[in-house]
Order: C-alpha cells, then structure tokens, then sequence
C-alpha cells in the first residue's frame, strides 16, 4: 500500500487505465487482423501496430501481475477520482516500475528477462499517461514543500493560480 493514499483511490486508476489499454489491445487486434472497418493498415503501419501491441500487452500484464504484489488492486473499480489523485497514483506507478526494473538489472537478482521487461514498460506507460499533467518531476521529490495539487494547478492553469 502506497502511504497516504486510500487503497481504492490506487485501485480505481489502475483499474480506469487498465479499461483504456484493454480498449487499445481490441482496437489493434481489430486493425492487425483486418476487422476493423476503415483502417487498412501500410507495411510500415502494421509494424508499428504490431509493437504497439507487444508493449500494451507488457503493460496489461505489469497492471495484473506486478502492481497488486505490491498495492491491493482489483482491476474492477469504478470509483471516480479526481486529477489530482490521479497524478499521484500514476506518479508511484512509474516510481514503481523504475524500482522494480532497477531491482531486476543487479548482478544480485535471479534473471527474469519477463518481469524486467514488464517493469520497464509499466514505467514508459506511466510516463507517457503522466505527460498531460506536465509538471516537473523534481517537484515531486519526497521531502519536497510543494504539493500535488499546487503543481498540477500549476500545469492547468498558469501561474496565476499555482504560483510555485
């Protein structure tokens, strides 16, 4: 459980992303197979689909099998939460798989090429869900004075309103 945050706000954003990367891995399948009925992918395009694919697949797998040994997920939630809750849960998601990947690259560790490469992509996929938020990341240090909030008001809004 990650400190200071309630076990159903991290259960409903993983469950929220685990729902839209479900929605993803269908539209490639759909795309790759040729049932989808206005994309004709290029050679070019289907590669990348294909990639696509592996990687959304990497990060389904990291969200059902990595995330609830460490937090206690369903996947199942529908509980709505706010932006602010949200950039916080995904901010200890990417701290999550760049620990768990770092762990997995010592000489120390059992090689397990699977998990390491799930932990890496739950981080990419962390990163790129927390870009909309654009704030710094050395804001969020622990330790730090600044809040959350201040700072995704910051990214919404200007600096006007969170004033850093």
């Amino acid at each position: 459980m990650v400190p200071g945050m309630r076990s159903r706000t991290g259960d409903a954003v993983v469950s929220k992303h685990l729902r839209l990367l479900q929605d993803r891995i269908r539209d490639l399948q759909l795309i790759l197979t040729g049932r989808a009925p206005i994309i004709v992918p290029t050679v070019e395009e289907e590669e990348r689909f294909r990639a696509e694919l592996r990687e959304a697949d990497l990060v389904e797998r990291a969200l059902v099998e990595l995330v609830p040994a460490f937090w206690p997920m369903t996947g199942r939630s529908h509980h709505r939460v706010g932006l602010v809750a949200e950039a916080r849960v995904l901010v200890r998601l990417r701290a999550l798989g760049a620990t768990l990947a770092l762990g997995l690259q010592q000489p120390e560790s059992a090689p397990d090429p699977d998990r390491l490469a799930m932990a890496r992509a739950l981080f990419r996929w962390a990163e790129a869900a927390l870009l909309p938020f654009e704030f710094d990341d050395n804001e969020l240090l622990p330790g730090g004075t600044l809040r959350y909030e201040r700072i995704v008001a910051y990214a919404m809004f200007g600096q006007r309103w969170g004033s850093i």
